[in-house]
């Protein structure tokens, strides 16, 4: 069978897009990396890994945190680079949905000081940022021209 707009036959024919099958995998995904962060803030905050130098270096880190686990996303999908986008689309949607209820219906997951899960929270807008933009930035340079 053809794919008509990519000219394409058979086994060179990309794989289809986001099935249902493969967006529940990457919300179960997404919700294992999204626990791990919450973890994170929960142990690691209060210890001060948000404040000063710390903190620019916890921001740091989670450009190259974060590309590893966006291939993981990618491989848990079956997908090809070119739907990366679309993949972290569905971590980053269930991950700030989950953000959003459990800082909203049991904020005490995420620790007993509200400065630190602010911190936390703000910390997880920017990983969550980093991912999208990275899903957008890492496919643009390796199309081949």
């Amino acid at each position: 069978m053809a794919d008509a707009t990519l000219g394409l036959t058979g086994a060179m024919a990309p794989p289809a897009g986001l099935t249902m099958a493969r967006t529940a995998r990457l919300v179960l995904f997404s919700t294992f990396v999204w626990f791990g962060a919450v973890l994170f803030i929960r142990f690691a905050g209060p210890r001060g890994v948000f404040d000063g130098w710390s903190g620019m270096l916890v921001y740091l880190l989670t450009i190259p945190a974060t590309i590893p686990l966006n291939r993981r996303a990618l491989k848990i999908a079956g997908l090809t680079m070119p739907f990366m986008p679309a993949v972290i689309a569905v971590t980053t949607a269930a991950a700030t949905l989950e953000d959003g209820v459990a800082m909203r219906l049991v904020p005490r997951l995420y620790g007993g000081d509200p400065a630190i899960i602010g911190a936390g929270a703000i910390w997880l807008l920017w990983a969550i940022g980093v991912a999208s933009a990275l899903a957008v930035i890492v496919p643009a340079i390796r199309q081949k021209p």
